[in-house]
């Protein structure tokens, strides 16, 4: 039987603020071999880890994340108070520095790192992939750039060695023929938008879906092919009997 292998979707952001330092360190605690968080570039050219370009979903302040600088955001807590209440009230938005230096604490971990379409747009492909593959370069083994942006994507493969993984929108002809082109290392899809019972794509790629909480349905797409699954539970997932079989407790 193949088992699935579990990527922690912005942390364990099913307990823990999204794209927080603690919610990524639970993922990493409980086992997760693999993490994924979004990255986003403040007004002052810094990269943070956040997902929107609006700050008022996850910070409960008003604000457009390309108008501040780094120094007006490290005010600015990331505690997802609609959820979590005063729980969390401790948690910044992190720096990329600041995952980076996590992420070399638990060197076993593989990171999913996606570098958000609105910064690469609103700041340039050049410029900010400069930026994130320069932070990245010292935990370059552990790291997959990903993105829904297929020119940003062809910058890093022509320019780095970094691996890297497209996020797919639509599952179709024209999208196949595209991935046929730009030969990712991994291929990223919801779920909901595999067709049926077949095999995806086959190809020189690896498949990953999102977002899934239910462990049959994890090990039902990776007997199709679908080796890695992103989930926003990766702690509580991580306690169905086949899915530990793939855990991976990280010391310090």
């Amino acid at each position: 039987m193949a088992i699935p292998h579990l990527v922690a979707h912005r942390g364990h952001m099913e307990t823990y603020p999204e794209n927080t330092l603690i919610g990524l360190e639970a993922a990493m605690q409980c086992g997760a071999s693999y993490v994924e968080f979004d990255v986003q570039c403040t007004a002052d050219g810094r990269l943070v880890v956040f997902h929107d370009t609006e700050l008022e979903r996850t910070t409960g302040v008003k604000g457009n994340l390309f108008e501040m600088t780094y120094q007006e955001l490290e005010n600015i807590r990331a505690h997802e108070p609609e959820r979590f209440s005063l729980a969390f009230f401790k948690s910044h938005i992190p720096s990329l520095t600041d995952v980076v230096r996590l992420l070399q604490r638990y060197p076993k971990v593989t990171a999913f790192v996606e570098i958000k379409e609105a910064s690469l747009n609103k700041f340039g492909i050049e410029n900010t992939l400069a930026n994130l593959c320069r932070e990245l370069e010292i935990i370059h083994q552990q790291c997959i750039i990903i993105s829904y942006h297929q020119q940003a994507l062809k910058h890093i493969k022509d320019n780095t060695d970094f691996q890297i993984g497209w996020v797919l929108r639509n599952y179709d002809e024209q999208s196949r023929k595209q991935a046929d082109s730009l030969k990712p290392d991994y291929l990223i899809i919801h779920h909901r938008k595999i067709p049926g019972t077949e095999e995806p794509w086959p190809g020189n790629w690896h498949w990953m879906v999102y977002d899934v909480t239910d462990p049959e349905l994890a090990i039902h797409y990776a007997s199709r092919n679908i080796p890695l699954i992103e989930t926003r539970d990766i702690c509580n997932m991580l306690e169905h009997p086949l899915l530990a079989l793939n855990i991976d407790k990280h010391g310090n």
